[in-house]
């Protein structure tokens, strides 16, 4: 059992909790072997051979398009993620820390991390900001961050900035992604959790947060989901906005339907 009462304090005053051994590490290794089995597909396909991560960087380098719709699809409908998004335990999770009506505000999201799987350092490493300002979510919206391994420091995980949600929105403005934030690091605490399998992170859209820097040569698997307050009376008067658009790709379809 979880010492609901401390989550929600830690929650509060800090942002952020730790809550270690909350899934059965079984299942988060089930996801994070469906999500790679998805590139294996590929990696069949060309005859791409090596170690895992090899294999990876050489679909990067010579198949990209192939790489991206890999990344697309362990997103978009990859069974075992959205399983673990809906597990009864988290959604009880976000009853108890007083989410009457929860809703996932975003689509569930999968991350692969490594320099050697970007072309530009943002699309594996997360500038300083805050989820809440792309989202416009409730006051109290959580973000729920899940290692997919044993994660650590080498590994660059998140670094969270204990108490920085109470400085609210701290900009309007979003780039590459992201609302990148004015933030002084010598202000705060810094926090950067190792974690096993099976333990979860969860904290405010408003904390401040960046991915910490990978220093190993290992890919660093994680996912994480979204969770608004639907009963929220601010959330309520601004009349649920959703500023995320989901549509395909005009340009795409018309690539592929002219190749038959």
């Amino acid at each position: 059992m979880h010492d609901i009462e401390f989550i929600k304090k830690e929650l509060d005053e800090q942002g952020v909790v730790v809550i270690p051994s909350f899934f059965d590490p079984a299942i988060i290794q089930k996801l994070q072997a469906a999500a790679k089995q998805i590139f294996q597909i590929q990696f069949d396909h060309f005859g791409i051979q090596g170690d895992y991560l090899s294999q990876m960087v050489q679909l990067f380098e010579n198949h990209i398009d192939e790489f991206i719709n890999c990344g697309k699809l362990i997103q978009t409908g990859l069974v075992e993620l959205y399983q673990i998004a809906v597990h009864p335990d988290l959604i009880q999770l976000m009853h108890d820390i007083g989410m009457k009506v929860p809703n996932m505000c975003t689509r569930p999201v999968l991350f692969f991390n490594h320099p050697s799987l970007a072309k530009s350092e943002h699309f594996y490493k997360t500038p300083l900001h805050q989820d809440w300002v792309s989202m416009l979510s409730s006051s109290d919206s959580v973000v729920v961050w899940i290692p997919l391994m044993d994660v650590q420091v080498e590994h660059g995980p998140v670094v969270f900035y204990p108490g920085s949600h109470k400085l609210g929105p701290l900009t309007d403005k979003i780039d590459n992604g992201f609302a990148e934030v004015p933030f002084d690091r010598n202000s705060y605490p810094r926090l950067q959790p190792e974690l096993k399998a099976g333990d979860i992170a969860v904290f405010s859209t408003l904390l401040v947060h960046e991915s910490g820097v990978i220093t190993n040569n290992e890919i660093r698997w994680s996912c994480h989901f979204r969770y608004t307050n639907m009963l929220d009376p601010d959330f309520i008067e601004r009349g649920f906005p959703h500023p995320y658009i989901h549509k395909p790709s005009q340009e795409l379809i018309d690539k592929f339907l002219k190749k038959k």
